[in-house]
């Protein structure tokens, strides 16, 4: 049998032949004349999908596996001479730890991840064929099925299984271009609609792993790690990103060392500092800007009124994490400092755009296109809807608004400050959304090359009356061709950047090697000569 491989995983050209004996795998490397759009093309195209057939052959590895299982699981089963069964099996050598332990040997791999291995193989194979097929003809890739493994883990009905098996595959099929937070976003939600024991078992799981662990890191660094309750950890990760933004320019930390040493600070209760040196230093670390900043921190979670009442179980969005159960959700609403407020979709039927601002988007609106999509809408990109910008995909045209894009949710999109900036100031990227004829709302962007990948508003099933709210506005008008200027520059070039961090990272380590030297002098002048 010979397959010619056309998922979004495969280089154009590319076919794998899977026989009794052998599976042959052909991918043409990239060609097309030096410097050409075609050959940029081509190599975008090949480093980004040449591996396009790990999930093929993941799943054959999973197949062979699992066979190996039934056969050991089968063997069991044979009646010997007497007429008794072969007792082969005890509670510690099961069948997994059996053939795990073939497995393991062979592989050189441990006996635990070799039996989670087997386990996954079961689950893929037998329990969730056709997500696993996903993987299988390249929608999935083995990274993003192990996604769909862990939102899986705890749905223990074979029916219900089945039946999210079957609709999470189609969700995956019909969402576009997928990067690992879609695909486990979608997974998700399908498994807190049709499963919400599992999910709250994922939650009762959750509380039980809450934890502090230190670990060691190298002879110099440990790492602390804190388990706790998404919403609380998505809002400590805000306090403590509030904490850092008051360091001045010249600090010499990178964002993850200021996160960090913030973090550090604010649990052993000791001031948290910019380390710049300088003595014009602009810093606002006081107790006052630290409050000021802490008290914008906001999480929104965007949750149906019916599953707020406890008319259904549809779940909610987490903003910044992905869909929550409904009783999670119930009980973020009920926690002393969470805001309720409606979100009247009905509101949007007299125009989306702010009556003194066109450019604006109305709160309904802006809270509402924010929830659909919920994350950046470039491919690859998570940066959280509510920390992106809501551009205009048609830019708007301040000088007349009716020659230029609607301020309307079939033409703004959240887009994060990179990808924002790249497709406005970069010649040759475009966007394009299209919200077809049954409200989907989907997202293409194309690259200067010709690449172009579609995908599909993350959380359609959340807001499904959006796209079949009626415009109020005339038809798009496409503006004039824009002349690219400069556009933005770094303030450094990458390299000079790259010197500088290091420049001040090498002052601070004089500074702090001469205050070390000047306190040993000291201490050797108040002590005296040591006495050897």
């Amino acid at each position: 049998m010979t397959t010619t491989m056309t998922g979004p995983a495969s280089v154009a050209g590319s076919s794998v032949e899977v026989t009794d004996d052998a599976i042959i795998i052909r991918v043409p490397r990239p060609e097309g004349e030096a410097g050409s759009r075609d050959e940029r093309a081509a190599l975008a195209a090949f480093a980004a999908r040449a591996d396009g057939f790990a999930g093929l052959i993941r799943w054959y590895q999973f197949e062979a596996v699992n066979r190996l299982r039934r056969m050991t699981v089968a063997a069991a089963d044979e009646v010997s001479a007497d007429g008794q069964a072969a007792d082969v099996f005890t509670r510690v050598y099961d069948p997994i730890c059996q053939t795990a332990t073939l497995y393991a040997q062979a592989a050189g791999a441990r006996q635990h991840t070799a039996e989670r291995f087997v386990e996954n193989a079961e689950r893929c194979i037998d329990e969730a064929p056709m997500l696993g097929k996903l993987m299988r003809d390249g929608v999935l890739t083995p990274y993003f099925f192990d996604g769909v493994l862990a939102q899986v883990a705890l749905v223990d009905d074979v029916d219900v299984l089945a039946a999210i098996d079957a609709e999470a595959a189609l969700r995956l099929q019909e969402a576009g271009k997928l990067s690992r937070a879609i695909v486990e976003s979608i997974v998700a939600a399908v498994v807190a609609e049709f499963d919400p024991d599992a999910a709250r078992r994922t939650r009762a799981a959750a509380r039980a792993s809450k934890r502090v662990a230190v670990n060691p890191v190298n002879e110099e660094l440990s790492e602390f790690v804190v388990t706790a309750d998404a919403a609380d950890v998505a809002v400590s990760k805000k306090v403590v990103d509030a904490i850092i933004n008051g360091v001045c320019s010249n600090d010499p930390r990178t964002k993850n060392e200021r996160r960090s040493d913030a973090a550090i600070a604010r649990i052993n209760g000791t001031p948290f500092v910019c380390e710049c040196g300088r003595d014009d230093c602009a810093a606002e670390l006081d107790d006052d800007s630290v409050a000021a900043r802490c008290k914008r921190v906001v999480l929104h979670v965007v949750v149906r009124g019916e599953t707020l009442s406890g008319q259904s179980d549809l779940p909610a969005y987490l903003d910044g994490f992905g869909p929550i159960s409904a009783p999670h959700a119930r009980e973020l609403a009920q926690r002393s400092d969470a805001v309720v407020r409606d979100l009247d979709l009905g509101d949007l039927l007299g125009g989306m755009a702010q009556a003194g601002n066109p450019c604006r988007p109305t709160a309904t609106a802006d809270a509402a296109i924010r929830a659909l999509h919920g994350q950046c809408t470039w491919v690859g990109c998570d940066r959280p809807a509510y920390e992106s910008d809501l551009d205009h995909v048609v830019e708007f045209d301040h000088s007349d608004p009716r020659a230029g894009g609607p301020t309307c949710a079939c033409n703004l999109a959240p887009k994060c400050e990179f990808h924002h900036g790249v497709k406005t100031h970069v010649p040759g990227w475009v966007d394009e959304l299209i919200v077809d004829a049954n409200g989907v709302f989907w997202v293409e962007i194309t690259s200067p090359d010709g690449i172009t990948t579609r995908s599909r508003a993350m959380n359609s099933w959340l807001l499904p009356e959006l796209g079949l709210i009626p415009c109020t506005h005339g038809p798009i008008v496409e503006p004039p061709t824009i002349e690219f200027g400069a556009g933005p520059n770094r303030p450094y070039s990458r390299t000079r950047a790259k010197h500088r961090y290091r420049m001040r990272v090498r002052a601070a380590n004089r500074r702090a090697r001469e205050a070390e030297q000047a306190r040993v002098a000291a201490s050797a002048h108040d002590w005296g000569e040591p006495p050897f």
